[in-house]
């Protein structure tokens, strides 16, 4: 159910008194807790493609089949979770787009 026009302009007015009173705390609410950046999930990813990668050489060295199968699922888990939210773009910046608009910011 949305909330009525009263319920938003309460919130909005509740919303800034918190932001004037404190601020830290308004910046810490505003944020996902457990948001973890792309940065540090593709490094733990990267890492975990190299664990998994190690798990599927020593399957191989010990000839283990599962431990090899094992790692291999495990080089491949990590490296899409790792890429999974990263956005692949041809476009650099989003400076050219506002160069070619006109603006000369």
């Amino acid at each position: 159910m949305p909330l009525s026009e009263f319920e938003k302009r309460e919130l909005d007015l509740i919303s800034n008194a918190l932001e004037s009173e404190d601020p830290r705390l308004a910046a810490l609410l505003n944020k996902d807790a457990f948001a973890v950046s792309l940065r540090t999930r593709f490094r733990r990813g990267l890492a975990l493609v190299a664990a998994g990668a190690a798990v599927l050489i020593l399957g191989l060295v010990v000839r283990v089949p599962l431990l090899g199968i094992a790692g291999f699922a495990v080089m491949n888990g990590a490296a899409y979770w790792a890429i999974k939210d990263l956005r692949w773009s041809l476009r650099t910046t989003n400076r050219h787009a506002t160069q070619l608009e006109g603006n000369s910011e």
